[in-house]
């Protein structure tokens, strides 16, 4: 690896730092400053100003379109590096879930993670709740190749391919729906959580985490819950609380309804 420039290396030898050195030293310097300048230029603009929350909101979707891909080799990519960087959520995810079946007091729920990706998420949840039967489900064969080598034999852990909009569960069947960065990828929300609505027992819940930047607004999702057959205000839109990583997503809530 090399750490220095041969300029700067030659002006150690004989005891001056060169003119290359010095400048090669101090670039460096000066663009972390602009980047970090541009960075909170940027930040200021997206929380005051409509078209700066805008333009920031293209933004992400435009570094989204390039970051996730559902085949190799990004697939791999993600598994690798951005998935252990959402460590973080995915601890508050399992947390939240482990509350929701605690007040509950269901024990030996099913659960299923839709856009299960990796899977890191459905291991965060089994390190929480042993008894649960977690089911990741994904549309990527390729992203349940990853997931696939934290499968269990006893079916406790179980990866399947599928699509959110029609899901392979029968009516009432499923404890807690779960989804992280997802729900921004789904051609037809409204198709999606009318399945979900379909699969939850009476009594269970739905957490579908997104990012802000990305997701619905309220009035989008009020849309949505409509078109999915349910009433506006069945599905909550709740900011997130904790550490810097967390504070960047949204929550959707969705209470299984009642049985008829």
């Amino acid at each position: 690896m090399k750490l220095l420039r041969r300029g700067t290396v030659d002006s150690i030898a004989d005891g001056s730092p060169s003119k290359v050195g010095r400048r090669g030293m101090r670039r460096p310097q000066m663009g972390f400053r602009r980047l970090l300048s541009a960075l909170l230029l940027v930040g200021v603009l997206a929380v005051l100003t409509r078209p700066g929350r805008l333009g920031a909101r293209a933004l992400a979707r435009w570094v989204d379109a390039r970051v996730e891909r559902f085949s190799e080799p990004e697939s791999g990519t993600y598994a690798r590096v951005l998935a252990p960087l959402l460590g973080r959520l995915y601890r508050q995810v399992a947390e939240d879930v482990a509350v929701e079946l605690a007040a509950r007091r269901t024990r030996r729920a099913t659960i299923v993670d839709l856009g299960c990706g990796p899977g890191d998420l459905v291991v965060a949840i089994s390190q929480r709740l042993r008894d649960a039967r977690i089911i990741g489900l994904d549309l990527s064969p390729s992203m349940l190749l990853w997931a696939g080598r934290h499968a269990t034999t006893d079916g406790r852990l179980k990866f399947v391919v599928g699509d959110a909009a029609d899901l392979p569960f029968g009516d009432a069947s499923v404890d807690v729906v779960v989804s992280t960065l997802s729900l921004h990828h789904w051609a037809e929300p409204a198709d999606v959580f009318a399945e979900i609505a379909r699969v939850l027992r009476s009594g269970g819940v739905a957490l579908i985490y997104d990012l802000d930047l990305l997701t619905l607004g309220s009035s989008q999702m009020a849309e949505v819950a409509i078109a999915a057959g349910l009433e506006p205000s069945d599905i909550g839109r709740e900011r997130l609380g904790g550490g810097l990583i967390t504070r960047l997503f949204v929550r959707f809530r969705l209470e299984g309804l009642a049985e008829e």
